[in-house]
């Protein structure tokens, strides 16, 4: 039996994207881009109401953030009590905080730090609050 004969009938067949919904997006652009190191993938117009960014992460060709701008939206969103953050894997998590940090602007709610066999994580806010984990696996 294959994995697709043991999803059921109309299963998700693939994670997508995550969206989330920013004030600035030239300056989420920036945060993703040159700060963090993604990829803009694409910027999208949705009418004269929003435009949509989206960004993959260098090598994979699908965009997996996606960022709306509500050209009506003035002030900052609330994330609420149900979102917790977005995770990145990356190969050299020193070398990124020191990347970040050199960079400035970029709010750091912990330091690179163990987490126990051999995983090793830190976590930033991006300009409009949300949380990005970055972890290092052994």
């Amino acid at each position: 039996m294959t994995a697709d004969s043991q999803r059921p009938k109309g299963a998700p067949v693939r994670y997508v994207h995550t969206c989330y919904r920013v004030l600035d997006l030239d300056k989420s652009i920036d945060f993703y881009t040159n700060k963090l190191g993604l990829e803009l993938a694409r910027k999208t117009p949705i009418g004269d109401d929003a435009t949509n960014a989206f960004f993959a992460v260098p090598g994979d060709p699908e965009p997996r953030l996606e960022l709306t701008l509500n050209h009506d939206q003035t002030e900052p969103y609330e994330l609420g009590t149900g979102y917790s953050h977005v995770a990145f894997a990356v190969e050299d998590l020193d070398a990124l905080a020191d990347r970040l940090e050199e960079a400035g602007g970029v709010e750091f709610e912990s330091k690179p730090h163990a987490m126990g066999s051999g995983t090793r994580i830190f976590f930033v806010r991006d300009p409009d609050g949300y949380r990005i984990e970055f972890i290092e696996r052994a």
